[in-house]
């Protein structure tokens, strides 16, 4: 596992080859270019390789595993064993290795704990400089504890000063390069063009042979233009490819004939060239984050501008395809903005931006015909508006339901949504005088009934007639439900007039006080109730027990002859928040496949059933108006086995 969670594979295992070969190449040079005592070596990577190489098999993070510990010991052997080679004194050499490597690995772990981001090459510009801060932290520690030649524990001086330079140059280019070679992101948004990347390659070899050519020259700038100009058109990965294509362009012009640079003076010439290719190596990192974060960031609002285009497209068709009026208002109630249905459904033209008296514009009024406010008008402090209006319009009255409510995210303006109304308050007029008329004439005929089952109960009360008088008990009951569904019916029409009247509901009672009514009679058993309603919907009530009195006497009634009605009530959470699913089942004799959708239409009757089983073909088409009046939904299906499931949902209370 590699800092960027690469578990060792094919391709880690290629780098480890490529990071071991290199490992060994670097120290024979840096044991073989040791000068004399007094100066630093031209080339010392030992810090930078224990970083690449640890960094491909441990995170920095955890606890080093065993494997881990390998992989060191390795480089520590590598280390000491070349030394050896070279004729240092074992313990010198044992030191340099183990300061060095140790080295490698702080900078490796103040790198990792101090990335926010520990996804392998630096992606951001705080990142860069992080990797750089921990080189000179590495440098520093290992020059003060002496684990570069010639230097003693506690040295400071100014040769310490040039091997913690020499230091921080390999360990930060090194360990920069090859993380952005291994790790760093492609440019696939706007790669450079090929003949300006071709074009780097001679750019840079003139401008690295010209600041060592003329050392006497102030030329050492040069190596600063190919760096800006890589790290302007390079992604990450491309930028640390160049970067160690010029550091190693460098360390070979160091030990060619044409480096003339000497160790002279407080920060030598040498020591310059070193702070200049560590400078030019963090420009060209730096420069391609940056490029690559604002290449990413454009692409990014592109995209966002195109989707939010799309989506404004959109959403302008769907307000001018609106059936219902929608209009946007300003705290001052002027219009902000509207669609074309509003218009056309208060009849007159909508003033844009102009403060209008809109009672008397529309001539808006009460269902009563009592003249309104401007209280009575969605605005501010009149929010969550709901209400019924009429609005007056060339003599032709129109009900317009309105709802108001604020619109999120701006300064006080509220969307206004309204519907015409008019031809379903006329239908709900017409069925609330039928069902004014059907509950008074059928209630006398009832209160007769009731009264001669009463007299019947009564004249064979001393007779041997036991089984006649639970029949004629279980009538009495019958009766009694049929004439309080009435009495229910007449109170909904005559005192909410049509009006939903929403409170909280709980299921369970409603239903056990449906299941209540039902027992044995006419020589069918007492139905079989599985009940498991335990939540409360926002409903009315009479509707609701009306709703679900219609589905279990339909469960109850389709039964196959001879057999005891089985009726299951479930209650469960919905998927659409807010609402909650009921189920009533059976295991009676279904409905025609096909016919899902025709059974809640009115006067619908399975044909097959019609004869054999009595009923109007109203029961399913009120129980589907009286969900659609709660914003809910009802289906039908019949079951695998036998019998059928209804399913609707009802808002949660």
């Amino acid at each position: 596992m590699g800092i960027v969670g690469i578990t060792v594979g094919t391709t880690t295992r290629r780098r480890l080859l490529l990071v071991v070969a290199l490992t060994l190449a670097f120290t024979v040079a840096e044991f073989e270019t040791i000068p004399p005592e007094g100066t630093p070596t031209e080339i010392w990577g030992s810090i930078a390789s224990t970083f690449i190489w640890t960094s491909l098999v441990w995170d920095g993070r955890t606890r080093p595993t065993l494997e881990v510990g390998l992989h060191v010991a390795a480089q520590l052997l590598i280390f000491v064993g070349i030394g050896l080679v070279f004729g240092w004194a074992p313990l010198d050499v044992v030191w340099m290795g183990v300061t060095n490597t140790a080295g490698g690995l702080l900078m490796l772990v103040i790198f990792v704990r101090f990335h926010r981001r520990p996804d392998g090459a630096p992606t951001t510009a705080a990142a860069n400089l992080l990797l750089l801060g921990a080189a000179i932290v590495a440098a520093t520690v290992v020059a003060l504890v002496g684990g570069f030649p010639y230097l003693e524990v506690g040295q400071f001086d100014r040769l310490t000063l040039w091997w913690v330079i020499r230091g921080v140059v390999y360990a930060y280019v090194g360990g920069v390069t090859f993380l952005g070679m291994f790790y760093g992101a492609r440019d696939t948004v706007a790669p450079a063009p090929r003949w300006a990347v071709l074009g780097l390659i001679p750019l840079g070899i003139a401008c690295v042979y010209a600041t060592y050519q003329a050392p006497d020259l102030p030329l050492t700038w040069a190596l600063l233009l190919p760096a800006l100009v890589a790290g302007s058109i390079l992604s990450p990965r491309g930028a640390a490819v160049y970067s160690l294509f010029v550091a190693l362009m460098s360390a070979v012009a160091t030990l060619h004939p044409i480096n003339r640079f000497d160790y002279v003076g407080f920060l030598p010439g040498s020591i310059i060239i070193d702070l200049l290719l560590t400078v030019s190596t963090f420009i060209t990192i730096h420069l391609s984050i940056r490029r690559l974060q604002r290449v990413t960031a454009t692409a990014e609002l592109d995209r966002q501008r195109r989707t939010a285009q799309e989506q404004a497209t959109l959403l302008g068709t769907v307000f001018e395809s609106m059936s219902d009026g929608l209009v946007i208002i300003d705290p001052s109630r002027k219009v902000v903005l509207h669609n074309a249905a509003a218009r056309q459904l208060v009849g007159k033209r909508i003033l844009v931006g102009e403060e209008i008296d809109w009672i008397d514009y529309l001539g808006f009024q009460r269902l009563d015909g009592e003249q309104i406010t401007a209280e009575d008008l969605p605005g501010v402090g009149n929010e969550d508006f709901q209400r019924q209006l009429v609005v007056r319009n060339e003599g032709a009255d129109r009900i317009l339901e309105l709802g108001a409510w604020a619109l999120s995210g701006t300064a006080d303006r509220m969307v206004v949504l309204f519907s015409d109304v008019t031809a379903e308050r006329e239908r709900l007029s017409e069925l609330t005088g039928f069902a004014g008329v059907v509950a008074h004439d059928l209630r006398g005929p009832l209160t007769s009934l009731h009264g001669w089952l009463e007299l019947v109960e009564d004249s064979l009360g001393g007779a041997d007639t036991g089984r006649a008088a639970e029949f004629l008990s279980r009538a009495q009951i019958s009766s009694v439900r049929m004439r309080q569904v009435i009495e229910d019916w007449l109170a909904y029409t005559v005192q909410r007039n049509g009006l939903l009247s929403r409170t909280e509901v709980s299921l369970g009672t409603v239903v056990d006080e449906i299941a209540a009514s039902y027992g044995a009679g006419g020589g069918q058993a007492a139905p079989q109730f599985d009940v498991s309603a335990d939540h409360a919907v926002e409903a009315d009530r009479v509707l609701l027990k009306q709703l679900l009195a219609n589905l279990i006497g339909n469960a109850v009634k389709y039964t196959w002859p001879g057999e005891r009605p089985c009726v299951e009530i479930r209650s469960f959470l919905d998927a659409e928040v807010g609402f909650v699913r009921i189920e009533v089942s059976d295991r009676g004799i279904g409905f025609p496949p096909g016919e899902e959708e025709q059974i809640f239409e009115e006067f619908h009757r399975a044909a097959a059933h019609a004869d054999t089983y009595a009923g109007t073909g109203l029961g399913l088409s009120l129980c589907r108006r009286i969900v659609n009046r709660h914003g809910g939904s009802i289906t039908a299906r019949n079951n695998p086995d036998r019998g059928a499931t209804f399913s609707f949902t009802l808002p949660a209370a």
